[in-house]
């Protein structure tokens, strides 16, 4: 068997690609398992597609004005491949938006959606395959050259200016999705940085999104930690 070393520095992609990976297979499971004529249903599939595009969106605007931005300044060409991949993902995320609007506009309607259905499903598994290699290709090789070329301090300031860029409502998004794909020493490292960061009422909202998708006790045990008990 392979041994696969591991990096204690900080890993760029890491928070925000588990929250993809979880938003994306919520989404893959709702476009196979949604019975159409019920209302509710469609609105929660239409509902996670909202949310994990527009977590996509933002996470390549994040990653092409942030890090790769900064890569292409200290190591000219580095990021190029990685900016027309996301230029690639971008035409077939917007087919997949359109497909979904028009799919869920249908259903509500009553009027018959099973090719529509179909079609999205297919086209969704083949955008799902194609990011989560795109995803992995970040993490090995991106990743690597952010590690070569920039210090803990740089890495962790790319970080700062990252996280400026989300909006609250966002940010919630973000939580929703990663909290519950994280181990729990990681979101707790993560919690206690934005519980230092944002404000007050702010924080409180970010723990009942965490509450509504944790396990009780990982709930509990998070909330304890995070009050010093």
């Amino acid at each position: 068997m392979a041994h696969v070393s591991v990096n204690t520095r900080m890993k760029s992609f890491d928070i925000p690609h588990k929250g993809l990976r979880n938003a994306l297979s919520q989404l893959n499971h709702l476009a196979g398992s949604t019975d159409f004529s019920r209302p509710e249903q469609v609105k929660l599939l239409q509902k996670t597609g909202r949310d994990l595009f527009s977590m996509l969106t933002e996470h390549a605007e994040i990653e092409d004005h942030v890090l790769l931005a900064a890569l292409e300044q200290r190591l000219p060409g580095a990021g190029q491949h990685n900016t027309s991949e996301h230029v690639v993902i971008e035409a077939h995320q917007a087919r997949l938006e359109n497909l979904l609007e028009s799919l869920a506009e249908q259903a509500l309607l009553g009027q018959p959606v099973e090719a529509l259905a179909r079609e999205f499903y297919v086209e969704l598994n083949r955008f799902h395959s194609a990011y989560l290699l795109h995803m992995l290709g970040e993490e090995e090789e991106t990743q690597q050259l952010l590690w070569e070329h920039f210090s803990d301090a740089e890495l962790m300031e790319m970080n700062k200016q990252a996280v400026g860029r989300i909006k609250p409502e966002e940010m919630l998004l973000w939580v929703h999705y990663a909290a519950p794909a994280m181990d729990h020493p990681g979101r707790l490292q993560w919690m206690r940085g934005m519980k230092a960061g944002a404000p007050e009422v702010f924080f409180k909202q970010i723990l009942e999104v965490s509450k509504s998708v944790l396990p009780t006790s990982e709930f509990i045990r998070l909330e304890q930690e995070l009050s010093g008990l």
